[in-house]
């Protein structure tokens, strides 16, 4: 077992890539599973360099670990190598030697941002990223996408692929008024660019293995969170990977008897980007989600790291974390930002169960319809005052802070072995 996976256990933004960052020390392979470039995940380093990353793993800040991306990820290849580029500028080399792509991850083609953007500025619009997720994914589950292998194995299919989606594109732009492509053009360009990544591209469910079996250890880092996966999530609210720990194993090929452990990342203020139900936000005081949201540019603000959008804010919400414990299997909790408790002022609400048609449940639905009903049951925690962000263990934290850990242990029947108290590498409370 030498597998450890960590996964969002709300609604994203929880912190993943400062807990992949940490626990990338100890391993020697890196693993995305699933998402694109919709995701953002910031990882900040030892000499103070903030990496925002959105497709590239969490590890890439490590120069002797090997980065892997999953076939269950979608690949935007012009933004990958943008990435690639923004990180060689930070000092930061990206090398095949350090960065594998699969042969078998789908790629997002040029028509699939084209017709998010179509998509969204229509009556149908989703609040998405318009990166092209949702119109990848379609074409991969209709049987008509192109994955990697094609930059390789067959350019001038990828071309004629290209060149036609532009064309369907084109028609439906101009039904809402956007500028149209030059499709052979810009399918020409886009090849191009996109040929670069060719000496990344190889068999990584094969490479995997056979470093599994020589001894190495795996981290698989998720992207997005419980709430937004296609199959267990707010649907429709949702992505369109699998961001659970069953996407882990289909989204990198491994197999169950390789899980060692699954980190769930749960983050003390509550947030959510884009629409959908959120049963436990905070709708009624402006100041109050300005407080918490923090400045707009700070490491640990409530923006998002891909759109820069302002979240929403919510207080802290039991029924969809024992849902997401349920689901994945989540042995363990890294609880972040708890050095942000404060900004609810005193005392904070925490939502212990929700009232669904007249009866109290203890975990949430898996359906924006049945969440629209749901009514949050609060108790109220005392919050501490004072920095602890150079807190360094468990019992020199404040009395209030110790019993809100050991509070929500009891009610999550999970142990919290991870304490975020600030965005840096050291600000890290470890508890054996």
């Amino acid at each position: 077992m030498s597998v450890v996976i960590v996964t969002g256990a709300q609604r994203g933004d929880e912190g993943k890539g400062r807990i992949v960052d940490h626990l990338a020390k100890q391993k020697d392979i890196i693993a995305r599973f699933n998402g694109g470039p919709n995701a953002g995940h910031t990882v900040v380093t030892q000499d103070e360099k903030v990496l925002r990353l959105h497709q590239i793993p969490s590890g890439i800040a490590y120069p002797d670990k090997l980065n892997i991306i999953g076939n269950g990820a979608l690949l935007d290849p012009i933004r990958l190598l943008e990435e690639i580029n923004d990180l060689e500028l930070a000092g930061i080399s990206v090398t095949p030697k350090v960065l594998a792509i699969s042969d078998m991850a789908h790629l997002i083609l040029p028509h699939h941002i084209s017709l998010d953007e179509v998509r969204e500025a229509g009556r149908d619009g989703q609040g998405s990223t318009k990166r092209g997720i949702a119109f990848a994914a379609r074409d991969k589950y209709e049987r008509i996408g192109a994955r990697t292998e094609l930059i390789i194995d067959d350019p001038a299919e990828l071309t004629r692929k290209v060149i036609t989606g532009l064309e369907l594109a084109n028609q439906a732009r101009a039904t809402v008024g956007l500028p149209t492509h030059n499709s052979k053009a810009e399918a020409l360009a886009w090849l191009k660019t996109t040929s670069r990544l060719s000496p990344y591209i190889t068999d990584t469910v094969s490479l995997l293995h056979s470093q599994i079996q020589k001894g190495k250890a795996v981290l698989a880092e998720g992207a997005q969170a419980f709430d937004l996966d296609i199959e267990h999530g707010m649907y429709p609210y949702v992505t369109s990977s699998h961001t659970t720990t069953g996407g882990a194993l289909n989204g990198l090929g491994l197999n169950v008897k390789s899980i060692k452990d699954v980190i769930g990342v749960v983050k003390l203020t509550k947030s959510h980007v884009g629409g959908g139900p959120f049963v436990t936000e905070i709708t009624n005081n402006p100041k109050l989600t300005d407080q918490i949201r923090g400045p707009k540019g700070k490491n640990d603000s409530e923006y998002g790291a891909s759109t820069g959008r302002a979240r929403r804010i919510g207080h802290l919400d039991l029924p969809e974390i024992r849902q997401a414990i349920l689901v994945n299997g989540i042995t363990k909790i890294a609880l972040t930002k708890l050095d942000c408790a404060e900004r609810y002022g005193t005392s904070m609400l925490i939502a212990t169960s929700y009232k669904y048609n007249g009866k109290v449940v203890k975990k949430a639905p898996s359906s924006a319809r049945r969440l629209e009903k749901c009514e949050p049951q609060y108790t109220q925690m005392p919050i501490w005052k004072g920095d602890i962000s150079n807190i360094k263990t468990f019992n020199d934290l404040p009395k209030e802070a110790k019993n809100l850990i050991r509070y929500l242990e009891k009610q999550l029947s999970c142990p919290i072995a991870m304490i975020g108290v600030g965005p840096h590498r050291d600000q890290l409370i470890i508890r054996r």
